[in-house]
């Protein structure tokens, strides 16, 4: 697992063709600040997961790029001049688009706090998702969060695994780009069998036809996210699914689609793509040392969910999806996976502009419950967000890292929660534009809740 795995192979390719870091963040806000030695003892934890790694390119070509264990000794950043209450996330966000980060020197990730302007503090982990998708990231930060407790826990049975890794050399990169190789056309086998024993397509008649939209690029022209945050009780969130039929996921994804609805996005009766990732690990995941370990289903939601109506039609949906992946049902084309990974970057980058883009017009992704993630030391969060963005999109290129609208949502002492970005500038691309979007969806569900 030292080497770069087919699901990492996204973020290494549009590091290498566009530029970009795909970034991770977890914020933290907090009512009384953190102690120092909490802090300290937060981010020792993190020296020693297997977040704190560097990245080798190989010596011979085709070889996969691979990890050791990082040599920085990083310390939390702490900012002395307070933050306004009401600018605290701003604050982090910003962090999601400053931060050095850098895989091959071995900034993987930072720490970064700073009291507000009421005795409180806002907390943030920014990490390059190359190293660790949103479970490990948010898993890492729970142990981080564990560690910091007066006095400390004991020691478990099982200590977390750090990453295993030692310096390969040439030979090991031969076997491996010959690995490659046989990958590449072993894959290549698979997609061609599965596009010839894929069941037919249904009649056009029958399939909901996208509007044409215009190139993301001129719908968002400053290539600069709006964002949102919405805060609720777990309970009641769940409540309020169960009540409609459907479950706290459905009911995620029901109102992130609807937020489309809502800001004219998509018309009623257009049909919108959701993508909603799927974590790959089993339910031990101690001993998953991969980066990332997720997949993606789509869910097509044909007409907008009838807000206050039944959930049950979208809950089927996500289901059927997400049984098909557990099944190991892919199409043809997740199979040239390998191929893709031993062509020559400008022609994979060719290829892909070529075609149209293959963003869903939003991302749901529910990350889970975190118990133990919200308390550092002796201080508990008043709330705790996820969210992700990419870092190097050049407002005078044609690429955009983000379609409609994305979210991700955690749950953690009780309380779920939700950031909300909104990458269609034409429709959300103003805070108060995409607030309004989201809180009429909340509202018609009846989701009592804060969304700032």
């Amino acid at each position: 697992m030292s080497r770069l795995q087919d699901q990492d192979f996204t973020y290494w390719f549009l590091r290498e063709a566009f530029g970009w870091d795909v970034v991770l963040q977890l914020t933290w806000t907090f009512d009384r600040a953190p102690g120092t030695a909490a802090l300290q003892a937060f981010t020792d934890a993190l020296t020693a997961s297997r977040l704190h790694r560097r990245l080798v390119r190989p010596r011979v070509p085709l070889a996969r790029p691979y990890w050791v264990r990082s040599t920085t000794d990083p310390a939390p950043s702490v900012r002395h001049d307070p933050v306004p209450v009401d600018q605290r996330d701003e604050w982090a966000r910003a962090l999601l688009r400053t931060t050095d980060l850098d895989a091959e020197a071995g900034r993987c990730w930072a720490v970064h706090v700073a009291p507000d302007d009421r005795g409180g503090a806002v907390l943030s982990l920014t990490c390059l998702h190359l190293v660790a998708d949103g479970r490990a990231l948010t898993s890492a930060a729970v142990d981080a969060a564990v560690a910091t407790r007066t006095p400390a826990p004991a020691p478990s049975a099982r200590p977390p695994r750090r990453l295993d890794v030692s310096r390969l050399g040439p030979v090991d990169d031969l076997v491996d780009a010959g690995l490659q190789l046989g990958r590449a056309a072993l894959g290549t086998a698979r997609a061609v069998r599965a596009a010839v024993t894929s069941p037919p397509a249904e009649a056009p008649a029958a399939t909901p036809v996208r509007p044409a939209r215009s190139a993301p690029a001129l719908r968002a022209p400053r290539a600069q996210p709006s964002w949102v945050v919405v805060d609720t009780d777990t309970d009641h969130w769940a409540e309020r699914a169960a009540r409609f039929g459907g479950t706290p996921n459905s009911l995620f994804v029901a109102v992130v689609a609807g937020a489309l609805y809502a800001s004219g996005y998509a018309a009623p009766g257009d049909p919108v793509r959701v993508g909603v990732p799927v974590s790959l690990r089993g339910p031990d995941a101690v001993d998953d040392e991969r980066s990332n370990a997720t997949g993606g289903v789509t869910v097509v939601v044909d007409d907008r969910p009838s807000a206050g109506g039944d959930l049950g039609p979208l809950r089927a949906r996500c289901r059927a999806a997400f049984t098909a992946v557990g099944a190991g049902e892919r199409p043809a084309a997740y199979h040239l996976q390998s191929l893709l990974q031993v062509l020559p970057i400008a022609l994979v980058t060719r290829v892909v502009m070529a075609g149209p883009s293959g963003m869903p017009d939003a991302v749901a992704s529910n990350l889970g419950r975190f118990d133990g993630l919200a308390r550092v030391g002796d201080a508990t969060a008043t709330t705790v967000s996820f969210r992700g963005d990419s870092r190097g999109v050049r407002p005078d290129r044609p690429e955009r890292f983000g379609e409609g609208v994305q979210s991700w949502l955690l749950e953690t002492e009780g309380r779920t929660t939700f950031a909300v970005a909104g990458f269609d500038e034409t429709r959300v691309g103003s805070v108060s534009a995409l607030r309004d979007a989201v809180r009429a969806e909340l509202e018609a569900w009846g989701v009592r809740g804060d969304v700032a």
